[in-house]
């Protein structure tokens, strides 16, 4: 079926009385056309947008009766043309789109042509990509002069292609008809405050410090010593107030006197957080405004990082921030094409697993509090336990082993066969249960995190964690092909997770670092590849798991479970319910 948002096709020669739709349509076009004509005689990059407006994108239709597709972040505002004084200084009406918090890109939809517009969070670069069938032609049509060197060369955009597009005014334009303008806008500019606990509630509103950051502030995962904001920040951003509040804006305030210029902001707010600063998202249309306030790392990776924070959302308690990293590592020598499928691969990820995670509501699964797309955040509840692989706490240092004991094992299992029991029957699988992934305290039991890669059943499923993932996934074993990955592909998962936590096996993921005595890795995409060593190093794997599996005291009612659960044909594995049912008679007194 057709998007219902999508204007019907109307026939001039039609006989037959209009209905009220048709009628509604007309005008609807009409509008637009008008629209079109009014404002095409000034050029987009000549219109002053307000920052407090959050418009990322202006529109102008060119075709007569080639209307964009209806889009709920596309309104119409008043805007003058820069410059424009006395009789020239008229309003004029077009096409807007605002950024939500639920939005990763712009769906552009005109004629045959379907290109969404990927918003990069860190960036003001915006990766177009062509998901219609047929090629067009792009071309820069900026006037200004610094936005554009030499004349415009159109581009021919493939079906599957991708362009990182600058900032600035573009044509899209399919055979000899050119379709649409639109004006990619630079990210509003920000200001930095630092709270400092000696800061009294007079210095809290003074702008203490502009930023202009040229990359991610990082640190090194478990290390407790932090470099201070003022080492890791340009010398020149620091002036005498740095030691008071600052808080992260987007643009600066109306206020008399506070109008002024701001250095242009090329970072991500969030990722760029120290210890201790607040980043202040202020409301507009359709935006609800918010504040979090980042307190301590958890982790860090070139993915995404992960951090403890106050979020004004769920006020009287602390969440977990997820922020997802759309820009690669600076020793990579990255082409356009890496950092096109990069902004894209990570906004598709933060879609869907914050579409996933909405759906769910459950002890054993970490709650969701909500996501913010213009950062790719998702916000969650916090838990007071550590995952199953902290060292000192759950995992020695020295072996790697799991230090709980039977106890641990058994509640661990039951809680989540619980919370795999409740996602399977919601058509959803994990496709990453890790000992990483789930957090654990004896007081709360085990609760699953991290779904990143979680997708409903059937779909096509192509990450996850080497040293977790059944032989299902090579062809023939199981299955006809690499995408047969299902519910009991999770059952595989937790199976080897359950070695780990009875102390047959360290843990797995140990054996990734390039320093280990038997290092042992592969990429999942290559599994089935002759040609690369992963398909002999995952039979490799594979046989250790076989062979620790045979070890097995099937007359221990755990171990026969964990058994089961490791069966290569993955028809045969008992499913979460099943499990749950095995373990009624299992007594859990932890901490005993």
């Amino acid at each position: 079926m057709g998007d219902p948002r999508e204007l019907p096709e109307l026939s001039e020669d039609k006989t037959e009385p209009f209905s009220q739709t048709e009628i509604q349509a007309r005008l609807d076009r009409s509008r637009r056309e008008e629209l079109t004509a009014t404002t095409s005689a000034i050029p987009l990059d000549h219109f002053a947008v307000p920052p407090d407006e959050h418009i990322r994108i202006l529109l102008r239709p060119l075709a007569p009766g080639r209307a964009l597709r209806e889009h709920p972040s596309v309104r119409q505002v008043d805007l003058l043309a820069a410059g424009a004084e006395g009789e020239d200084a008229a309003l004029h009406t077009v096409l807007a789109v605002c950024q939500t918090a639920q939005d990763v890109n712009f769906p552009v939809q005109i004629s045959r042509v379907r290109c969404p517009l990927y918003y990069d969070p860190a960036h003001d670069h915006i990766v177009l990509s062509n998901s219609c069938d047929v090629p067009f032609l792009l071309s820069r049509v900026s006037q200004d002069p610094d936005r554009i060197a030499g004349p415009p060369r159109p581009i021919q955009i493939d079906p599957r292609a991708k362009k990182v597009l600058a900032p600035g005014t573009w044509r899209i334009t399919l055979g000899d008809t050119d379709l649409l303008d639109f004006r990619l806008l630079e990210r509003p500019s920000v200001l930095l405050r630092r709270r400092s606990p000696s800061a009294s509630s007079s210095d809290a509103s003074e702008v203490s410090e502009l930023v202009k950051s040229t990359g991610k502030r990082s640190f090194v995962a478990g290390d407790d010593d932090y470099t201070s904001p003022e080492k890791r920040r340009r010398p020149s951003a620091l002036g005498p107030d740095r030691d008071k509040d600052q808080v992260v804006v987007f643009m600066p305030t109306k206020a008399e006197g506070e109008g002024k210029q701001v250095a242009q902001y090329t970072g991500h707010p969030l990722l760029d957080l120290m210890p201790e600063e607040t980043l202040e998202v202020p409301p507009g249309r359709a935006i609800v405004g918010y504040t979090i306030t980042k307190k301590k790392p958890i982790a860090s990776t070139s993915s995404a990082s992960v951090f403890t924070a106050e979020y004004s959302g769920a006020p009287g308690t602390y969440i977990v921030a997820k922020v997802l990293n759309t820009t690669l590592s600076s020793k990579t020598e990255a082409s356009e094409a890496m950092i096109a499928k990069r902004v894209i691969q990570q906004a598709e990820t933060w879609l869907s697993e914050l579409r996933n995670h909405a759906k769910l509501k459950h002890d054993n699964i970490v709650q969701l509090h909500g996501g913010d797309a213009r950062y790719l955040a998702i916000y969650m509840e916090s838990i007071e336990g550590r995952d199953l692989s902290t060292k000192h706490v759950w995992r020695a240092v020295r072996t790697d082993l799991f230090t709980g004991d039977r106890a641990d094992a058994i509640r661990i299992l039951k809680d989540l066969s619980c919370a795999l029991k409740y996602l399977h029957g919601l058509a959803l699988q994990h496709n990453d249960i890790k000992p990483g992934n789930v957090l654990y305290s004896r007081e709360r039991g085990a609760v699953l995190c991290d779904l990143g890669l979680s997708t409903m059943q059937g779909a096509r499923v192509g990450g996850g964690t080497p040293w977790y993932v059944g032989p299902e996934l090579i062809r023939g074993v199981g299955n006809k092909d690499d995408t047969g990955r299902g519910p009991p592909s999770d059952i595989w998962a937790l199976g080897v997770l359950m070695l780990y936590i009875l102390g047959k096996i360290s843990w797995p993921d140990i054996r990734g670092h390039r320093d280990h005595p038997r290092y042992l890795f592969w990429l999942l995409a290559e599994a089935n590849d002759l040609s690369k060593q992963a398909p002999m190093r995952m039979q490799t794997w594979l046989t250790e798991v076989r062979n620790v599996r045979a070890g097995l005291d099937v007359h221990d009612r755990l171990e026969r479970l964990v058994h089961g659960m490791l069966t290569p044909n993955p028809k045969e594995r008992p499913t979460a319910a099943e499990i749950l049912r095995e373990l009624k008679g299992e007594v859990v007194v932890v901490g005993a």
